[in-house]
């Protein structure tokens, strides 16, 4: 009866020790597919990292060429208005005032008029009298 017992308790620890094999063999396979799991996840994020790289590139590449555009179309605008030509229209007329403003002094207007006044009568003098 002690033999049986004994052969008992060892077919209980055989069977423990084989159902603790068992959920090592099982453990470990968890573990293996916890790894791959993370292993997944990390590719899946460095990825992903990639994605956002590579569209937040695209997305400055884009706003850039059309910054650049919008300069080119504004710069198209201002020929088109003119504005270039208006800047130096007023550009020519300001030289043009101070050009004005050298030739038109007193003693050279008083110099102008008396030269008219004289031909005025030079003319007048030359004329045969009608009257």
């Amino acid at each position: 009866m002690l033999t049986d017992l004994l052969q008992n308790i060892y077919k209980r620890i055989a069977q423990l020790g084989q159902a603790i094999q068992g959920l090592k063999t099982s453990l470990d396979g968890l573990n293996q597919n916890i790894e791959q799991k993370v292993t997944n996840l990390n590719e899946k994020l460095k990825e992903f990292s990639r994605e956002i790289d590579l569209t937040q590139n695209k997305h400055l590449g884009v706003l850039k060429d059309i910054g650049e555009g919008t300069k080119e179309e504004l710069k198209k605008i201002q020929e088109g208005l003119g504005l270039d030509a208006l800047t130096n229209l007023i550009k020519k007329l300001e030289e043009f005032e101070k050009l004005s403003s050298e030739v038109l002094n007193q003693d050279t207007v008083n110099l102008i008029l008396a030269e008219a006044i004289n031909s005025v009568k030079n003319l007048k003098e030359q004329m045969p009298n009608k009257v």
